[in-house]
């Protein structure tokens, strides 16, 4: 008869590492369809590796025998220096953690993890939360403030990996608070992913806060300290358009901020996660800021780049407005931004639509390019097929506008009747 007992005993004979006391009932269920596969079905893939099926086989004992769910201390949470251990491995390898350099941080954590039982919680939670200094004091002042800075981030972020492993929810309002108050950037992005996994919904709020600067959180005076970090707001905006969708009201406001009041990859980032046909009002009003900054003069890559990306989410019937700016772009604009603005023309124009098409035509007769020749003839292709074919009876471009004039004349006839 199999025991948990015996389970552990032949796992620490061949070697293996031993089981996870902090294994949650959520990983345990998880785990139970496959860890029955791999025992029964070996027929296919031969007999299944011991020690990983008794690592299984433990989590789903825990999960039947109903383990009593993890709780944090929080006044030893707020207060770490109190924290008593009375195992001495578990004390070095906790006060090990509020060193300025300390060794081997992601064993030190997986440790106490392990080892420290009902406590596990309270200690990572504590050491997450922490924002002072460290507790032991060697070398100069300046050397061992860049050190700590250092290893404060690398410690926290080991931490998350740990409670990503666990996915328990008593660690969510952990993370909600850290998400509040903490300053780093890999920090933020990592909490932020690791409360994603375990509370979904309290995610999104600290998502909704740190996408967009301008909203205050309730009992605050300002905006949270993680909004200020481009890559923390771009992968909140992510998430949010991820779960809700680009018309949702407040992914709307996140991204109406973002194409106003940034530039470069940011801006870039948030046209990018936008699906083709929606928050169309946003999309334009983003391609009339695009248009006018390139008519400055601006030869910013990012703006051209941010442009093109526009011109691609457009799904909707142009206004004549949009239309005349997207026509300016392709007669005047570079190689980048004249074919995308060309393209978006050619696939969202109307038959009744009027745009110049003499200066179209000049330059797709004219220039030297032919991405952009054959992007502006597209386009005349739909708004005046005759004008495509500039003149030349053996170019190809004759018979497609001959063919184009054929396909206009029997919508005509179409329509009428």
């Amino acid at each position: 008869m199999i025991t948990r007992q015996s389970l552990k005993e032949n796992v620490r004979k061949s070697g293996g590492p031993e089981v996870r006391k902090s294994c949650s009932p959520g990983y345990c269920s998880q785990v139970n369809d496959q860890c029955l596969g791999s025992l029964l079905d070996h027929r296919t893939s031969g007999l299944p590796d011991f020690r990983t099926a008794a690592r299984r086989l433990l989590c789903v004992f825990a999960l039947a025998a109903g383990l009593a769910a993890s709780e944090i201390d929080t006044g030893a949470v707020l207060n770490p220096h109190a924290i008593e251990i009375s195992d001495r491995a578990l004390a070095l390898r906790w006060t090990a953690l509020f060193q300025a350099d300390p060794a081997w941080i992601s064993r030190q954590v997986s440790y106490l993890a392990e080892r420290s039982g009902h406590q596990g919680p309270t200690l990572l939670s504590a050491r997450l939360l922490y924002a002072g200094e460290p507790w032991s004091r060697r070398g100069r002042e300046e050397v061992h403030g860049r050190r700590w800075k250092t290893s404060d981030v690398e410690t926290r972020l080991a931490i998350l990996r740990e409670i990503r492993w666990q996915r328990d929810p008593v660690y969510a309002p952990i993370l909600a608070a850290l998400l509040d108050r903490d300053e780093s950037p890999e920090v933020l992005s990592s909490a932020l992913v690791t409360l994603w996994f375990i509370d979904s919904q309290t995610a999104k709020q600290r998502a909704t806060w740190l996408a967009d600067p301008r909203i205050i959180p309730p009992g605050r005076s300002d905006h949270v300290p993680g909004a200020v970090h481009a890559s923390v707001r771009q992968l909140s905006l992510a998430l949010l358009i991820q779960s809700r969708g680009a018309d949702d009201q407040a992914t709307r406001s996140a991204l109406e901020w973002v194409l106003t009041n940034t530039s470069g990859s940011e801006r870039i980032h948030a046209l990018n996660l936008i699906e083709v046909g929606t928050a169309q009002d946003l999309v334009r009003l983003s391609i009339m800021r695009l248009a006018q900054e390139l008519a400055s003069g601006s030869e910013d890559e990012d703006a051209s780049t941010a442009l093109a990306v526009a011109c691609t989410r457009l799904g909707a019937t142009l206004d004549p407005e949009l239309a005349d700016a997207l026509v300016r772009i392709a007669v005047g604009g570079r190689r980048a931004v004249a074919t995308a603005a060309a393209s978006a023309l050619a696939g969202n124009l109307t038959w009744s639509a009027t745009v110049p098409t003499s200066l179209i035509a000049a330059r797709a007769g004219n220039d030297p390019d032919p991405a952009v020749r054959h992007a502006l003839r597209n386009l005349l292709l739909r708004v005046d097929p005759q004008r495509s074919a500039a003149g030349d009876p053996t170019s190809p471009w004759t018979e497609l506008g001959a063919h184009r004039e054929r396909l206009s004349r029997w919508e005509w006839e179409r329509y009428a009747k």
